[in-house]
């Protein structure tokens, strides 16, 4: 989607108005934009990177609500409407979560993997103290995206499959990793709602998942699922990003078994059925360049 935009009112349900009819106030605000965009690009030190210029602008031409849940954007030279809605704000937000703890990652990677062994073996009590970075890291996440948080019968059908997964009450559960786990479902929903290249992977690759494997040892499971995602890839930067979530998986899920529990018993509740990928989804997910789906092996 880019400025060609089109959106007006229609019936109950659908929001949209005919192609090429764009109403004078929508054309003034659009010249604005293009307006603010300009003297941003003026202003600002680092240009806009070719990776960053959308090669795939279509006008947006209707959207709608289904009574079943979810939102349903339709858009020109698209036979098939995208799952969502992906507003430029949400958008924004997610990816700057990312940024953030991959950049967190790869400097924790970097400043340790020349450390002597030893030196290594005496901060392994720091271990136990990870557990709290991640409940911290999570708040306050969770209060970036608090306010962009969207209502969840409108999570496409595939993230609410995942939300009514992470929902589900578990027996003997503390206060502490309540919180984590609510938290944690509104952050995981919302990254899957409005980043659909890991919303792609997710369902390539989940719907391969063995639950009778996972209950057996979860962190295996784990690096089965993250080799298979990762042997899809088909560029070394988002390997990297996999590999450092190996890392943790090997190095710190082991050891925090709450979690650890917490993922096996969200993995278990999921219904794969509702994630797996539909036709609309294949169309989206296949012309990525950057990851070869299952269905385009």
């Amino acid at each position: 989607m880019n400025d060609q935009t089109h959106i007006g009112n229609g019936k109950a349900g659908i929001i949209g108005i005919p192609e090429g009819t764009l109403p004078p106030e929508v054309a003034g605000y659009m010249d604005n934009v293009r307006l603010m965009h300009g003297i941003v690009a003026e202003m600002k030190e680092i240009p806009t990177l070719q990776s960053e210029v959308p090669t795939d602008t279509n006008a947006l031409t209707k959207v709608e609500f289904p009574e079943e849940g979810g939102v349903l954007t339709y858009m020109s030279n698209h036979p098939f409407p995208y799952r969502g809605f992906p507003y430029f704000e949400f958008v924004e937000k997610i990816d700057l979560i990312k940024k953030i703890s991959r950049g967190t990652l790869s400097g924790l990677y970097h400043s340790i993997k020349h450390r002597n062994k030893l030196r290594l073996l005496l901060m392994f009590p720091l271990v136990f103290m990870a557990r709290d970075l991640i409940s911290t890291a999570t708040r306050t996440f969770h209060r970036m995206i608090e306010r962009s948080r969207i209502k969840s019968n409108r999570y496409c059908t595939a993230v609410r499959a995942i939300y009514k997964a992470f929902d589900t009450p578990r027996a003997n559960e503390d206060l502490g990793t309540l919180e984590l786990r609510l938290m944690l479902k509104d952050i995981v929903c919302t990254i899957l709602e409005f980043d659909n290249a890991y919303r792609f992977r997710f369902q390539d690759v989940i719907v391969e998942l063995d639950k009778e494997g996972l209950k057996k040892n979860t962190v295996k499971e784990l690096l089965r699922l993250m080799d298979v995602m990762s042997s899809r890839e088909q560029t070394q930067e988002v390997k990297d990003t996999w590999r450092l979530l190996v890392m943790g998986i090997k190095y710190y899920l082991r050891f925090d078994r709450k979690l650890q529990r917490m993922i096996a018993d969200i993995l278990s509740n999921l219904d794969l059925e509702q994630v797996k990928l539909l036709p609309e989804d294949m169309h989206f997910a296949g012309q990525r360049k950057d990851y070869k789906c299952k269905f385009l092996l």
